[in-house]
């Protein structure tokens, strides 16, 4: 028989957990985030040896698009800023070093362009601008259900969506990067015989002299670690829309300050083992 007593609500409310178990529930909400994560980079990968050959060629034409996108559209923006930077670094060496010579400039644009500024102002560039609109189609196409519809007709998700996005970020971050080095040491020199009156003989020297084979490979750890981390994050926040249309701009900006944040920890930590493997040769 049904109850006739007035609905009270304090009597269905959940009881309050105590420390131990908000602590476990936390612990496994944060294993269940850390394994879709990991499976997001994961199915992607193992994507790759899938067999397919009329799959393959819809890959590669939706690959070259997000590159299009990705990388050649970004070029202005990322030509731009880098040649303001490097007029800044020339201005500011000028006014707190105003005797130094132009090996010295060469020098300070290898140590901090070359191996910081170029792979981090990248990568920052292309999650702000790329990362944010692949966060957001990828969560709109979780809303109107289209991956739904893919996976119902056969295709696999991670292999048609994410793969080709995530390849597409390092491609457009390495190749970022080399222009991005290329235009702020071309608007150095540029800046330094108009303001420091520099010799660019001394400062090709300068370049050369702290060049080393070592800057090669952080160069391609940088540009590969960078490139995966924001196609990685940007592709699985989206991935995360559940249902609602007001998630998306939710999940594009977590998409967003997860990547940069992912970026700066992982070019602080390679650069700190670059510096503590090569140091003394580089003294």
């Amino acid at each position: 028989m049904r109850s006739t007593v007035p609905y009270d609500p304090r009597v269905s409310r959940t009881p309050e957990q105590r420390f131990v178990g908000r602590l476990g529930r936390d612990a496994i909400e944060r294993y269940r985030r850390a394994r879709a994560l990991l499976g997001t980079l994961g199915s992607a990968v193992l994507a790759v040896r899938t067999p397919g050959v009329a799959a393959r060629r819809v890959i590669r034409r939706v690959l070259l698009m997000q590159i299009f996108y990705t990388g050649f559209e970004a070029v202005p923006l990322i030509g731009t800023v880098s040649v303001l930077l490097g007029a800044t670094i020339v201005i500011q060496t000028e006014l707190m070093v105003p005797a130094a010579d132009s090996a010295l400039i060469g020098k300070v644009m290898i140590a901090v362009v070359l191996r910081e500024l170029a792979p981090l102002i990248t990568a920052i560039v292309v999650a702000g601008r790329s990362g944010t609109a692949i966060a957001t189609e990828l969560g709109n196409m979780k809303v109107s259900s289209e991956i739904l519809a893919l996976t119902s007709l056969g295709i696999d998700p991670p292999r048609f969506i994410v793969l080709p996005r995530l390849i597409a970020a390092v491609v457009s971050v390495l190749v970022l990067m080399v222009y991005f080095a290329a235009t702020a040491l071309a608007g150095t020199a540029l800046m330094g015989v108009v303001i420091a009156n520099i010799g660019l003989g001394a400062f090709q020297s300068g370049l050369s002299g702290a060049l080393t084979i070592y800057d090669l490979g952080l160069f391609l750890v940088k540009g590969v670690g960078l490139g995966a981390i924001v196609g990685w994050l940007c592709c699985h926040y989206g991935l995360e829309v559940k249902s609602s249309p007001t998630e998306v701009p939710q999940m594009a900006s977590r998409a967003v300050v997860r990547s940069l944040l992912g970026c700066v920890a992982y070019n602080t930590l390679a650069t700190a083992l670059f510096y503590w493997t090569v140091g003394q040769s580089l003294r």
